[in-house]
């Protein structure tokens, strides 16, 4: 199994809770956070690489890369900039 069907499966299951969560939310605000978190992951994924923290099997990336970052490693911000927003919009929303 590679990394990329891995994080299709996880973004998938992410996306089908958060976007009824976020409908009718200000997108720009969201938009931004996953600017910042793609940044900050860009960074800190190459650190991390570069300096042998971690590692990828090269059999199960793509091979598209940003840096040294496989694509895949992007996922995450792109799930936590959807899901955090989510459930703090519905948990605000369970309060009221």
């Amino acid at each position: 199994m590679t990394y990329l069907l891995v994080n299709a499966a996880f973004m998938v299951l992410a996306g089908l809770i958060a976007l009824p969560l976020l409908w009718g939310t200000r997108m720009r605000a969201i938009a931004l956070t996953l600017v910042a978190l793609l940044a900050v992951t860009v960074v800190g994924d190459n650190l991390i690489i570069l300096f042998e923290i971690v590692a990828y099997d090269p059999e199960k990336i793509v091979g598209l890369m940003i840096g040294l970052a496989p694509i895949e490693d992007f996922a995450y911000s792109v799930v936590a900039a959807a899901l955090v927003p989510g459930i703090w919009l519905a948990l605000e929303r369970r309060r009221k």
